[in-house]
């Protein structure tokens, strides 16, 4: 497992690389930001802005990382590094607090 720092600088990385996801949602009511927005946000995130790590429960064998920005206007950003760094978004929306 990754330390929060190679955490955030694998996400930085693969975010300028193009090398991410979003999982698509059913529920919309929570509006999810747009890659454009996505990449400005997580270039000015900071180890200040990790939140915890946490096992996926899915059975993967995978973690959680949780982080949350605020650039005026806050963020909750869930996601997985998965194989060669991609990167996979389970949730990244306006912060409902």
């Amino acid at each position: 497992m990754q330390t929060p720092i190679q955490a955030l600088n694998i996400l930085q990385q693969s975010i300028t690389d193009n090398n991410f996801e979003f999982v698509p949602r059913k529920e919309r009511s929570k509006a999810p930001v747009t890659s454009a927005i996505a990449k400005i946000i997580v270039a000015n995130l900071t180890i200040n802005d990790y939140v915890k790590v946490e096992l996926d429960h899915d059975g993967s064998g995978d973690y959680l990382w949780f982080f949350t920005a605020d650039d005026g206007i806050k963020y909750y950003i869930k996601f997985k590094i998965l194989q060669q760094n991609r990167i996979k978004f389970l949730s990244f929306h306006e912060a409902e607090y």
